[in-house]
């Protein structure tokens, strides 16, 4: 058996149609009882998924505007070596660039305020 028969056979063929008509009830039940028409509720759904699309894809925009998820996101799909076990290695971490901690004691750099004002 294949996949697409294992698929047809758990799911009936006039599963879509079901679907569209309890759909199509909800609706008219909610114009009804909201006093609406029924394409004045078919419309606002409508727009509501237009929104939604709109918002998931502002969203996996900045996810792909970001560099640093980029990056990360593209050494997830990077093919990774075999071990000698047959397994296979893990992720590599992320090189984390971690700043040596500043000198307490030395000057602030251009720009930076420094709060409380130092007492002279």
């Amino acid at each position: 058996m294949s996949a697409l028969d294992d698929h047809y056979r758990q799911q009936p063929a006039n599963q879509w149609y079901r679907e569209q008509q309890a759909e199509r009830a909800d609706m008219y039940d909610e114009a009804e009882e909201r006093g609406v028409t029924v394409r004045q509720v078919a419309h606002e759904r409508e727009r509501a998924d237009r929104e939604w699309r709109e918002a998931d894809r502002a969203r996996v925009r900045a996810l792909l505007d970001d560099p640093t998820t980029l990056r990360q996101l593209r050494a997830q799909w990077e093919p990774r070596p075999v071990q000698p076990d047959g397994t296979v290695a893990p992720l590599v971490a992320q090189a984390q660039e971690t700043p040596e901690p500043r000198d307490p004691n030395a000057p602030p750099s251009s720009g930076r305020s420094i709060s409380p004002p130092r007492q002279r």
